[in-house]
């Protein structure tokens, strides 16, 4: 599937949060709390993706697809990388679009000196572990036993 990897820029980080609970709602009903779900504050999370746009250290990514915003990925940068989300809406899942992300990734990885990078996943959203370590990704650290499984996390490590 052909898609575009769009640095974003502040325009998007309203397209970038109405994605979010889209794809929340598809991704984590069941795993996140209704009312976490439900009441999605949109402009809140604007605010966050605003601030990530304008952050030197993290590097936003809204992905386009026909001239659709189909998902979105970002990844923060500094001592180590690691990405912070990586969503795409679910009838976009499996046709190669997080691979291409990693693709982007490594390359910046690879122009940058860094030889690996983290993800944090919930330890509850299955695909996206299956999908992790079908990208090489070994678990370094599990963080979980929470009440709430929002706060369930694995945390995964690439080599470049």
């Amino acid at each position: 599937m052909s898609v575009e990897f769009i640095l974003a820029d502040e325009d998007a980080a309203k397209i970038i949060s109405e994605l979010r609970r889209e794809i929340w709602s598809t991704t984590y009903r069941g795993i996140y709390s209704d009312e976490r779900i439900d009441n999605y504050d949109y402009e809140e999370h604007r605010q966050r993706d605003l601030r990530r746009i304008r952050d030197d250290s993290c590097r936003v990514y809204l992905i386009v697809s026909g001239g659709e915003p189909i998902g979105y990925f970002y990844f923060l940068t500094g001592a180590t990388v690691y990405i912070q989300s990586l969503y795409v809406r679910l009838e976009y899942q499996r046709h190669g679009i997080g691979k291409q992300a990693f693709a982007l990734l490594k390359e910046y990885c690879g122009t940058h000196g860094f030889d690996k990078f983290t993800c944090n996943c919930n330890s509850h959203n299955y695909p996206a572990q299956e999908f992790y370590r079908s990208m090489g990704g070994t678990v370094i650290r599990r963080d979980e036993g929470y009440d709430d499984k929002y706060d369930d996390q694995i945390t995964f490590e690439f080599c470049v």
